[in-house]
């Protein structure tokens, strides 16, 4: 669902700006969730929808679709506050700091399923796995949103964001033309 989520990110958002693509993104995970916590208190079999159907909603079969239409504005973003010549180095620390906060997401994870009780072995005891799943996939998420009016620049995607002292564009469309002229002149 990823390609899925790059296809609608092109057709549709790529004239957003950051702040309202963030938004857009945490809104969509946090209903993609809330499907799952009406699979968990098992609402859909009362509607008359089955567990398949319903599942095709939640968060891990819209999530990954989503998590594409929020790497797509960082990516943007991160290339226009790259600094020219240091773009590898940035990419290679973005990267290093994805993959610990994946490590510390996981460990979070286990840490709140084990103070919630809850068990998947025999006996097994989910009773709490609803207000989990509503804190950590709901509750938290929507959190970061205040943050975004400090934190992401409320631009388009395709506006200038850095400009140096002589008031040239720092990256973007800017240096790539600088670049083909400099590769010309050589």
């Amino acid at each position: 669902t990823g390609w899925v989520g790059i296809v609608i990110f092109q057709s549709f958002m790529s004239g957003w700006t950051f702040r309202k693509l963030f938004w857009v993104t945490t809104i969509l995970q946090v209903v993609a969730s809330a499907f799952d916590l009406l699979i968990i208190e098992r609402y859909n079999i009362g509607w008359g929808i089955d567990d398949k159907t319903f599942y095709m909603f939640g968060d891990a079969v819209i999530g990954p679709a989503v998590m594409m239409f929020a790497f797509m504005p960082a990516v943007v973003l991160t290339s226009k506050l790259v600094p020219k010549g240091l773009e590898s180095t940035t990419y290679a620390l973005l990267a290093g700091f994805q993959n610990f906060g994946g490590v510390v997401s996981s460990q979070i994870g286990i840490y709140a399923t084990q103070y919630a009780k809850i068990e998947t072995d025999a006996p097994c005891n989910f009773d709490n796995l609803t207000a989990l799943v509503a804190v950590c996939h709901c509750l938290l998420p929507l959190l970061a949103v205040p943050l975004t009016f400090i934190l992401i620049p409320d631009k388009l995607m395709t506006d200038t964001i850095l400009v140096d002292d002589e008031g040239s564009e720092v990256s973007g469309k800017a240096d790539a033309e600088e670049d083909k002229e400099a590769g010309k002149s050589n």
